[in-house]
């Protein structure tokens, strides 16, 4: 035991500690705060400047007459921001992957769970990979497969062996986990924006519109007040694309054929963009 006159500063030291443990705690926990602010701050900046590129004079005649390729038309068309934002985090991750994971065994073995990419994002492979991370990564999905379909039981009835393969939860491809991730990320910062930065309104009601995958992922992290003044904002848009699809369609009558292109000239390829299944 320890004698009786150290007991006060034994006490002393204790509290000390104790006040010294809630600092430290109180500091850590306002740095995670200010690091989940700036994170959330320049992930609206990216936001807003996405929106802002979509921004742009109206498509002219001669520019779509002149583009050569779907490629010049996504480029000349105002696409969705969120969208361009969510590809542009898939394409990072993949060239990421390449360039520094290929070789990493936790990576590897997380790949070969996802059983590869899916169809959408596969073609990105072209000019976000290379041949011998593909053929490395490949590699060990074909050894993968393989090996699953020949552990199957032989005795098994093929209508058993479809729900077996139905059966198999596969996580989301690489790329489209990427994407998810943005989205979330994106959605966030731009809900938090909206309840402290009037402006913002502003730069979505001149934005070129939203798809509606995204509008409704959006709306579901708004409060409900903003949320209802988003959808409404994203419908008065809608109302346009709508009014000019019925154009398009009036014009392409025989009666109406002499009549000159507008804007509703490329309302169709306007409605793939933004027209986009949740």
């Amino acid at each position: 035991f320890a004698p009786i006159a150290t007991i006060p500063a034994l006490r002393r030291f204790l509290r000390f500690g104790e006040v010294t443990c809630k600092l430290c705690w109180h500091a850590e926990h306002q740095m995670q705060h200010l690091k989940a602010n700036s994170g959330q701050e320049a992930a609206l900046a990216e936001f807003v400047e996405a929106l802002r590129s979509s921004t742009g004079a109206e498509t002219s005649v001669f520019a779509l007459e002149t583009a050569s390729s779907d490629a010049d038309l996504s480029m000349i068309l105002p696409r969705c921001a969120l969208c361009c934002l969510a590809e542009r985090s898939a394409e990072r991750s993949l060239r990421s992957l390449f360039a520094e994971f290929v070789n990493d065994p936790m990576v590897r073995a997380h790949f070969r769970e996802t059983r590869g990419f899916c169809r959408q994002h596969t073609p990105m492979l072209s000019r976000c990979g290379d041949a011998l991370g593909v053929a490395i990564l490949y590699s060990d999905l074909a050894d993968e497969t393989r090996r699953r379909w020949r552990s199957a039981p032989r005795q098994m009835k093929h209508r058993l062996f479809s729900r077996w393969f139905a059966a198999a939860e596969i996580p989301l491809c690489p790329a489209c986990a990427a994407e998810a991730d943005s989205e979330s990320r994106y959605s966030a910062a731009l809900g938090h924006g909206l309840q402290h930065d009037a402006s913002l309104w502003t730069t979505l009601t001149e934005c070129g519109g939203l798809c509606t995958r995204h509008v409704e992922r959006i709306s579901i992290s708004l409060c409900p007040a903003d949320a209802a003044r988003f959808i409404e904002l994203e419908c008065d848009k809608m109302d346009v694309l709508f009014a000019d699809l019925e154009e398009f369609v009036r014009k392409n009558d025989y009666r109406f054929r002499g009549e000159a292109w507008g804007q509703e000239r490329d309302a169709w390829r306007r409605a793939l963009i933004r027209l986009r299944r949740p």
